[in-house]
Order: C-alpha cells, then sequence, then structure tokens
C-alpha cells in the first residue's frame, strides 16, 4: 500500500463520517476511549468529536427511520434498506412503530423486539462513527505528517508510509468487525417480520448481506444517516 492509497483510506473513513447527519457511540463515552485508542487527537479528530457529540444525541432521541434511515456500507457492500415506495415507517426512542405518522398497536413483547432492533441499528451506526473518527483522526496525522514523507529523504518516506499503513489496517480490521453485528440484527428483524404483520415489508435485510459483508471490496466504511 502505498502513501496515496493510504491517505485515500484515511480520507474516505473522514468523509463517510462527515456525511452522517446522526450515528454515535455509547452515552459517556468517547470514540477514542470505544476504541482503545489515546485521546491525543489531531486537530481534524477533534473537530470530529465534537460533532458527534452533537450527532449522538440527535440519534438517541430522535425516531429511527426504516426507509433509508441509516444506510451501513463495509468495503463496499452496502446492507439493502426499504425503499422509499414504502410509507414512512419509524421507530421511537419509547418503542412504538409509526406507519405514516399513525402508531401500530403492539404488545409489550413487541415493543422489546422493536427496542432491542433499533438499539441494534444504533449500535452499528456508533461503531461506524467511531471508525470513522478514527479515520478522520488519521488523515489529518498524514496531512501533518507529509513534510516528513518530503522532505525527510528515502528514510523519512519510508517511516511516514510504515506509520500511515499500520494506521491504515487498524481502520480495515475495525471495519470488518461491523460484519459481526449483523447475523443479531437479522434475527431481530426476522422475528419482529414474524410476530408483527405491519414490520413485514421493511425486513429487507437477508442472509446474502452478511455473506457480501465480510468480502474483499472497496476499502472503507461509511454509516449514513438521511
Amino acid at each position: 500500500m502505498n502513501r496515496h492509497s493510504i491517505l485515500a483510506l484515511a480520507l474516505l473513513a473522514s468523509i463517510s463520517l462527515s456525511a452522517c447527519s446522526q450515528p454515535a457511540s455509547t452515552p459517556g463515552s468517547t470514540p477514542a476511549a470505544q476504541a482503545g485508542q489515546p485521546g491525543n487527537h489531531s486537530f481534524i479528530g477533534e473537530q470530529v468529536d465534537r460533532a458527534m457529540d452533537a450527532a449522538r444525541k440527535e440519534l438517541r432521541e430522535k425516531n429511527l427511520v426504516l426507509n433509508n434511515g441509516v444506510h451501513i456500507n463495509v468495503n463496499g457492500h452496502e446492507v439493502e434498506r426499504p425503499g422509499d415506495n414504502l410509507p414512512k415507517a419509524e421507530i421511537t426512542p419509547q418503542g412504538d412503530l409509526l406507519i405514516a405518522g399513525k402508531p401500530v398497536t403492539v404488545n409489550a413483547g413487541q415493543r422489546q423486539q422493536l427496542l432491542t432492533y433499533r438499539n441494534q441499528i444504533i449500535g452499528i451506526a456508533e461503531a461506524g462513527m467511531v471508525i470513522g473518527a478514527q479515520g478522520a483522526d488519521i488523515a489529518g496525522k498524514a496531512l501533518q505528517g507529509v513534510g516528513e514523507a518530503i522532505f525527510g529523504g528515502e528514510q523519512g518516506q519510508k517511516n511516514y508510509e510504515a506509520r500511515m499503513e499500520a494506521e491504515g489496517k487498524k481502520i480495515e480490521a475495525q471495519a470488518k468487525t461491523l460484519c459481526t453485528r449483523l447475523p443479531p440484527l437479522l434475527a431481530t428483524q426476522n422475528q419482529l417480520a414474524a410476530s408483527l404483520p405491519e414490520f413485514k415489508p421493511y425486513a429487507s435485510m437477508t442472509q446474502t448481506d452478511i455473506d457480501d459483508c465480510g468480502k474483499e471490496g472497496e476499502r472503507g466504511v461509511a454509516v449514513t444517516s438521511d
């Protein structure tokens, strides 16, 4: 991997994060803490952290839109989401299912399933944002260290490339861990579809999404929200 592809990978994660209007991480924790990384971010990383604080609050307090509400893309493979041809469906923070703005009658068990499904999607979005924040931080560090590659001679360039390549590989590995979150999400979706007929048209995720997620493709992760 040369320095151009390393920087491109970092910038991809940064751009993916900047496209998010909502996703976030667990309350009370920071992206760096969740990922086990030190808090000495670059300037870009610090700005992303601030943006994520607002996004985190918005995601947890607003309704989760099922129609193309959250897009999950790992290495070029996007998890299928319900299209806009269906009436707008939302899951509220209280576990209500709204279709075209009207609440669907649910029992206690169905409400718990809806909350579980909502929290699983939010968890994936949060994890994706943490990875995106790290990618943005790498992009900042790459820009800060470009002088070493340009003026440090051959050894300086090698050191720079090795450091950025190591950071880039960490991002790739963490992106793939998102795939492990999909089987529980599929199981919850299918349980909901079986128990709540109104939800069934929005159960668009399949086993193929899980199988494709682990395949090699474009590098990077994007979890975005409309």
